[in-house]
């Protein structure tokens, strides 16, 4: 079975990121709502950099797991684990993200197994809490916590498709590539290549 790829970040310096629009202040306005964000957009088109700079700049520790198709709602909330003879209930990332707060930043949510959505819907709601069938608790997501998933909707089969159920609860932000120019811009900021150099890898990917 695959591990969830997890990190966390402090992120205490700002990531660079260009605005393609009214993201960040519509990300802001959710935060302060505590609304759960959906980013939907091409591979590559800037998402997880999105997330990482947002974070940063509301000083929030950030929570990000890959999503894939062996990915269960255990690896996100947790499981009892034998230390030293001992069996020890070790939180997922989810679980600790609830519990300290943070942004939890699940990437191509719709990888993972369906039990994972079940598990994310109560949080999703006005009720924010995070049900631990297997400790018996029910924790109650801080203010300083948000979920943020993100998805490819032009990749991902209909077998794979997010759920009307599921997605009418997050405020969507979609998002597509830069125009040319600005991507430029940011290729040659990241890779320190002149623009004239970066211009015809940015038209090839184009």
């Amino acid at each position: 079975m695959k591990a969830a790829l997890h990190t966390v970040t402090s992120a205490p310096e700002l990531p660079a990121y260009v605005p393609s629009g009214n993201e960040c202040e519509l990300f802001e306005h959710a935060w302060r709502r505590r609304l759960p964000v959906l980013l939907k957009g091409p591979t590559g088109c800037g998402k997880t950099r999105f997330v990482a700079h947002m974070a940063a700049r509301l000083g929030l520790p950030l929570h990000t797991v890959a999503c894939h198709d062996d990915l269960t709602a255990a690896d996100l909330t947790g499981r009892y684990l034998l230390r030293g003879g001992d069996t020890v209930w070790t939180d997922g990332p989810l679980t600790r993200a609830v519990r300290e707060g943070g942004i939890c930043y699940l990437d191509e949510v719709v990888e993972a197994r369906k039990d994972v959505t079940v598990v994310l819907h109560p949080l999703t709601d006005d009720r924010r809490i995070l049900p631990l069938e297997r400790t018996g608790e029910e924790l109650v997501a801080p203010n300083s916590f948000m979920l943020v998933v993100s998805y490819n909707p032009g990749y991902q089969t209909l077998l794979k498709a997010l759920k009307p159920s599921t997605r009418q609860r997050f405020v969507a932000i979609e998002f597509d590539f830069l125009p040319p120019e600005q991507e430029i811009g940011v290729v040659s900021a990241e890779s320190g290549l002149s623009p004239e150099r970066v211009r015809p890898l940015v038209g090839l990917a184009g």
